[in-house]
């Protein structure tokens, strides 16, 4: 298909879905830093040079998946605890940890995105993406105060930062590539990467009982311009 100057917001969305699709091909066969703008231009069919139409860089382009992603996560999460909770901490977490289990692509965007995403962005797409993701943490935010109503807004944020800071660690931990596998093993000190859905899980339960022990406490929290 030749390239073809977009007239409309809509023609720009298709093109931009387009563009994401490449991407999102590349990043479950390859390594993040193995893809190329124009790796990602030849699975559009257009040259790189109108690629800079859209984008600056890869990692911007990788940046609008996340949100999708996010907003992927939010509504299966939604659906599953309509469909199956009944205000337990223990079913709430196994439902969470299972559904952001599901989300390896969402997992393995979010462990890069402070170190590599975020980095090679122009201001005016972090911009946006800032306040996209922001719009993504108030949804998450919402469905856990409908599961505990008692917790106050700071609360809530309390316990999405604290999981948040846990899954970006943790997840490369326990997600190693051909070579650290292959490492770990000729190393022989006897450590495997533990399964991430079980040690999730009870990261959730700690976080949440202690969150919700402490509703109504005034808990310092990361200002939100950070995140």
């Amino acid at each position: 298909m030749d390239f073809e100057r977009v007239k409309t917001e809509e023609q720009r969305k298709i093109r931009i879905q387009e563009i994401k699709n490449a991407a999102i091909k590349l990043f479950d066969t390859h390594d993040f830093y193995e893809i190329t703008l124009a790796d990602i231009a030849k699975g559009t069919n257009f040259t790189r040079g109108n690629l800079y139409k859209y984008v600056s860089s890869k990692e911007e382009i990788y940046l609008l998946i996340t949100i999708d992603e996010f907003n992927k996560l939010l509504v299966e999460l939604k659906i599953k605890l309509n469909k199956d909770f009944s205000k337990k901490t223990d079913e709430f977490s196994e439902i969470l940890a299972k559904e952001i289990e599901k989300q390896e692509r969402f997992l393995k965007l979010f462990s890069i995105l402070y170190t590599n995403l975020e980095k090679n962005a122009s201001e005016e797409k972090l911009i946006q993406f800032k306040e996209e993701f922001n719009l993504c943490q108030i949804k998450f935010i919402k469905i856990l105060k409908k599961a505990f109503p008692s917790l106050e807004d700071i609360q809530a944020r309390k316990f999405w930062e604290m999981l948040s800071c846990f899954i970006i660690g943790f997840y490369p931990l326990v997600s190693p590539n051909a070579i650290q596998k292959e490492a770990l093993k000729k190393a022989k000190i006897g450590y495997y990467p533990p399964n991430f859905k079980k040690v999730l899980k009870e990261q959730i339960i700690s976080t949440l009982r202690n969150t919700i022990y402490h509703s109504g406490e005034k808990i310092s929290s990361i200002p939100y311009r950070l995140i």
